[in-house]
């Protein structure tokens, strides 16, 4: 039986994958610096973990070893505070990651890597909606972490040229679910959606957005279930030497976009007092796209994927979870 290796297993969509592979019969090797116990994860019967730091190419090496195929979702990012004052060392370790992770591809003979890159990368595209194809024409990130991103896509281009190690380049469009937590984060500064949920569900009033323009800022929100399915299916896919995957690139995202104003007032509707709904606008540091708006056609028409989560029912658990979370504070 072939096994698959994830990097950055025990992170938010890496121990997700993880247990769906293992329902599925596939032997699963789980790969972070972080042990899943400090994320309160247990692992299902038969998830090999294993504890390196994939900074190090020696750790790297061992860790690599045994897979058929690489699923690379380990990265140094956080919430958006986190991102913009530690640049220097998400630059620095995401470089040193991918040095590590794609000669140890080649020490080991593994075949294949999946490489999770980002949307960010399209934070300049030439055109909205943005497809696979305009990768070719956008302007480089002006965000640290999306330009290290972008890096790694090239390191999958760079080794199939040397060394005939086969990619595929996914990039993930604003996931959301219960459990996504960041490094230290207030709960203003974690990733939109927990963050209006967790400001609304505490009788915040009025709603506070962050950053400019929350009336002109899109993004294209997935279920983290539908990420993982889409995953899976990407995974289980390279497993077979599929060609339809083979040496290519997947945007994971939604074709329906919300402003995130509509989201702030879909989230007060469900989740709000009763009040009149009333919002203000603080300014950030951060550095991210305001437009994010994806065409699907491609993973659609080639794998026959596309989400099936409303908003509003990926809403529901997420502000359960946040609820809970609450509770035990």
């Amino acid at each position: 039986m072939k096994k698959v290796l994830i990097t950055g297993g025990t992170g938010y969509v890496g121990s997700r994958v993880a247990e769906v592979l293992a329902a599925r019969g596939h032997e699963v090797i789980v790969v972070d610096i972080v042990p899943p116990e400090e994320r309160k994860i247990v692992f299902s019967r038969g998830i090999e973990f294993r504890h390196h730091d994939l900074r190090i190419p020696e750790e790297a090496a061992k860790a690599l070893a045994g897979a058929d195929v690489v699923m690379h979702l380990a990265a140094d990012m956080g919430s958006l505070t986190y991102m913009f004052e530690h640049q220097a060392e998400i630059i620095t370790n995401n470089s040193r990651i991918d040095a590590a992770v794609y000669p140890a591809l080649v020490s080991n003979k593994i075949p294949w890597i999946i490489y999770s890159s980002s949307s960010g990368v399209f934070q300049h595209p030439p055109q909205f909606p943005y497809t696979e194809k305009d990768i070719t024409e956008i302007k480089p990130p002006k965000s640290i972490y999306f330009f290290s991103k972008l890096t790694g896509e090239y390191f999958c281009r760079a080794f199939l040229q040397q060394y005939g190690i086969n990619y595929t380049v996914i990039r993930y469009h604003n996931i959301f679910g219960a459990g996504e937590d960041s490094k230290g984060a207030t709960p203003g500064d974690i990733h939109v959606i927990p963050a209006l949920l967790d400001k609304v569900i505490s009788g915040q009033y009025p709603l506070q957005f962050l950053g400019n323009d929350p009336d002109k800022a899109t993004r294209p929100f997935v279920y983290v279930d539908d990420a993982v399915t889409a995953t899976v299916e990407i995974i289980e896919r390279a497993l077979k030497d599929d060609a339809s995957v083979k040496n290519d690139d997947f945007n994971i995202g939604n074709d329906k976009y919300y402003t995130i104003l509509e989201l702030g007032k879909i989230i007060w509707q469900m989740y709000g007092d009763g009040r009149e709904f009333a919002y203000t606008v603080v300014p950030t540091k951060s550095d991210t796209a305001l437009r994010r708006e994806v065409d699907i056609t491609k993973i659609k028409e080639r794998l026959g994927w596309s989400p099936t989560t409303s908003l509003e029912d990926g809403l529901k658990p997420t502000a359960e979870w946040i609820k809970s979370r609450a509770k035990k504070s």
